[in-house]
């Protein structure tokens, strides 16, 4: 029996209507798979990110406690920066040679840092006097988690994300909707932490005044009792200042930074000879929770 062209051209007698059918459907199971590429990617440069900001914050905590203070920011252009803390910047870039930190985000973008110029002293007690007394200057930070009242941080960092989402050619974003808003390309009026939008890309981490406190410092309480017949002086050698005097008979109690030295003195500004006998004899190193000097 003699075959027809179409069975020949066609031997699983398909007809057109059905291979049309399936030429949709691998397009748009293809079409499918491109775009959960595309959701997947995006999540893990996202996670990634996370990650490197999590570290990143961890470092400055850790320069914090090894160094008694943050560092200042690196106020050179984003991209020709050298990585190095410039002295007296406060809003910047990452300074991640100083820290010793990834130079670059996932998407291939160098962090903005801005840090509160009272925690980049040299001295540890002047960090910890800032930290204890609370944080009322810059940056702030409004946090999409909570009410949209702008609060002091210690320091903020800031991920650009993988493009310029709100379209005002800077790849950190300004967002003006609702309750909560922020422009995260200089801080001004503060910061902004939000979930991502059409036009708003960035990731944004901080820290409080309170937790870096609690890693930074610890205080003790020192109780001085002078029964001696004279007027004394009790100086904190590691800040170069008076504490107070005692006179005869009196006790008085200070706080005092851990790891501080302390001497009694008979004159102030460290003059006068150190006080003895004294139990324990000074100049001391304090530390623990609490301590007391007595004068015979």
């Amino acid at each position: 029996m003699k075959r027809s062209q179409s069975a020949i051209d066609n031997p699983k007698g398909f007809t057109l209507l059905e291979i049309a059918i399936v030429m949709v459907i691998i397009g748009i199971l293809t079409g499918g798979g491109v775009s959960l590429m595309k959701i997947l990617t995006e999540r893990k440069m996202r996670n990634e990110t996370v990650d490197y900001l999590a570290q990143v914050r961890g470092a400055l905590v850790s320069y914090a406690i090894n160094n008694g203070r943050l560092p200042w920011a690196d106020g050179s252009t984003a991209g020709s920066g050298d990585g190095q803390e410039d002295n007296g910047v406060t809003n910047g870039f990452l300074p991640y040679l100083t820290l010793q930190a990834g130079p670059r985000d996932p998407y291939k973008h160098v962090l903005r840092y801005e840090v509160n110029a009272n925690l980049t002293s040299n001295s540890r007690a002047t960090t910890c006097t800032a930290l204890k007394n609370g944080l009322n200057t810059r940056p702030l930070v409004v946090d999409g988690d909570g009410s949209g009242t702008a609060f002091n941080v210690a320091f903020v960092l800031v991920s650009a994300g993988p493009m310029d989402a709100d379209s005002n050619g800077n790849v950190f974003d300004t967002y003006n909707s609702g309750t909560h808003r922020g422009n995260n390309a200089n801080g001004n009026p503060n910061y902004l932490r939000y979930p991502p939008q059409q036009t708003f890309d960035d990731l944004t981490v901080y820290i409080g005044g309170n937790e870096l406190f609690g890693q930074v410092c610890e205080y003790l309480k020192l109780a001085v009792n002078n029964t001696s017949g004279v007027r004394v002086y009790v100086r904190d050698v590691t800040r170069g200042a008076d504490l107070g005097f005692l006179n005869a008979n009196t006790s008085n109690s200070y706080d005092i930074l851990s790891g501080s030295r302390i001497e009694v003195r008979t004159a102030a500004n460290g003059l006068g000879a150190i006080v003895s006998p004294s139990t324990p004899p000074t100049p001391v190193i304090l530390a623990g929770r609490g301590a007391t000097i007595n004068i015979p």
